[in-house]
This record gives C-alpha cells, structure tokens and sequence, in this order.
C-alpha cells in the first residue's frame, strides 16, 4: 500500500524545479574570510555591464543572508594612487522557455552605519534578447519597462537586516533572459548589499480534474487489493 501511495504522489506534476541562478549567493568567488574583491566576472557566471565592478565581501561588515558572502555594487577600488568609486550594474544570462512562469526571488539589505541616500538597488528581467548580447545593449534593455523592482531600504543600522524581494518573471521568445542588478543612491562607496538570488521554474498548478483522475486511480487499487485479500481467505 505504502508503494501505492508513493508511485501517485511521484506521478503528480512538480511545482517548481532548482534554482536557475549560477552562484547566487556569491560563494564561488575567492575572497578569504574578513575580505573584500572587486570582480569584473566572477567565473562566467555574473558579468559587469557597467561601473567599478562587483564587490563580493567576506564578513567584511555585516553577515550574509546565504553562506557567507555576498554583493555590494557601489563598488570601490584602488588603482595606483587613484581610488574609484561608481554605481555598478552587473548582469547573468539565464536559459528561459517562452511563455514559462518563473519565481524571481533576492535578499537584499541596507549596508551597517549608512544614510538611506546611499541605498537604492533596481533590478530587471530582460527577455528580449538573445544570448550573447552585448553589455551595451543588454544595458539598453534594462529600462523602465523591464524594471522588475526599485528598492530603498533606508538607512543602515549595526546589523544587517535582510528582506527578501520576489516577483513572478516570464521567459522570452530567445531562449534566453538577463537577470540584471544595478546600484543607485549615492556613489560613495557604500551600498545596498545582495544575496541568495533565485530564478525557480513554477509549473502550471494541476487543474482539479487532475486530482479526481489520482483519487479514482486510488480507489480502484485499494477496490483491487481488497479483493485479493478476499479471495486469499
């Protein structure tokens, strides 16, 4: 009986399937534990599109919301004797199916010890353009029509206090979507910081005919086993 139950629960459709975000909490970047570097790519996966880069910190100030890194993009670095400090915009092309709902989700946070003038994160879901797009144009894409949030998280207090973010995103005719992150606020090198990133494929929640067709298939086995029970005595 238990296998019985087990085969109609597996049967049933999946509603969501794993996270389509490579390195969406940052922990595949090499920054040692009380550090911070700036990337201009972390592996291939997230790309800078415009600014400094993508700061990635270690326990730097505060703690991340997954594992133990994660991004701040009012990035800062020091060539020679000449400190940079830009608002960034970084971005990560995700393999997408037309017309198929995704659940968009982030954590973001204001940085410790800021003015609620130096935070501000926007983000965009770009669906129209094919893969291998140029940062120009992908740049070009993340405009108010595909702006999926506008965060002011206000001022920063001693701790971290993270919130999560998420939208339903659908996938374009390309075969191709850009998840693009971009600072805003102050250029002064404290921003609103980001983790645990998500893109999770939702499956059409089952019509309820879907679950009649289950019970029946339920009460025809038991109906079955039940009779060779009887006719075992």
């Amino acid at each position: 009986m238990r296998n019985i139950l087990i085969a109609l629960l597996l049967s049933a459709p999946a509603l969501a399937q794993a996270n389509l975000v490579t390195n969406g909490s940052f922990e595949d970047s090499a920054v040692a534990a009380g550090s911070w570097s700036v990337f201009q790519s972390i592996n291939g996966t997230w790309s800078t599109l415009a600014g400094t880069g993508i700061e990635v910190q270690n326990g730097v100030a505060g703690l991340a919301s997954d594992g133990t890194k994660f991004v701040e993009l009012d990035s800062h670095t020091n060539t020679g004797s000449t400190s940079t400090n830009t608002n960034s915009t970084m971005a990560q092309s995700i393999g997408t199916t037309n017309g198929q709902n995704y659940n968009l989700s982030f954590d973001y946070a204001a940085r410790l010890n800021t003015s609620a003038a130096t935070n501000g994160l926007q983000a965009f879901w770009v669906n129209t353009l094919s893969a291998g797009a140029t940062a120009a144009n992908i740049i070009a894409a993340a405009a108010p029509g595909s702006m999926i949030a506008n965060l002011s998280p206000g001022a920063g207090g001693s701790s971290n206090v993270w919130h999560t973010f998420s939208a339903n995103v659908l996938g374009g005719t390309t075969g191709t979507s850009y998840l693009v992150f971009k600072a805003t606020g102050t250029a002064d090198t404290y921003g609103t910081y980001l983790d645990n990133v998500r893109v999770d494929s939702v499956a059409p929640v089952p019509e309820p005919e879907t679950y009649a067709l289950m019970g029946i298939g339920l009460v025809g086995l038991l109906a079955a086993r039940r009779r060779k029970l009887l006719h075992t005595h």
